[in-house]
């Protein structure tokens, strides 16, 4: 950005995994905040929520759930390995360059 000084922020998009162990809303309350303050302060804050991916190291079966239930749906099995579902990110900024396109990256 400080290569193009009249592009602006339009948007940012972060994903909250479900066991990231971070609170969605109080995450896009807390962006809002910053990027209020920040030199874009209409920049849309965009939070996208990632279920908690598991695979049953009894079965194999890979699977989602966006509850608390860690049970495999294939064989009910609670010997099951994370492998989603924890991070918090940014995905994506959208920049408006000075030409006045809109550039995601």
């Amino acid at each position: 950005m400080e290569s193009h000084p009249r592009s602006r922020l339009a948007a940012l998009t972060v994903v909250v995994g479900t066991f990231s162990g971070a609170d969605p809303e109080s995450l896009q309350f807390a962006l809002r905040l910053v990027a209020e303050e920040s030199a874009w302060p209409t920049a849309e804050v965009r939070i996208r929520t990632e279920p908690v991916a598991l695979k049953c190291r009894a079965c194999g079966r890979a699977y989602e759930t966006e509850t608390l239930d860690l049970a495999c749906p294939a064989c009910g099995g609670y010997d099951v390995e994370v492998t989603g579902g924890r991070d918090l990110r940014l995905e994506s900024l959208e920049v408006v360059l000075d030409d006045g396109e809109a550039h995601s990256s």
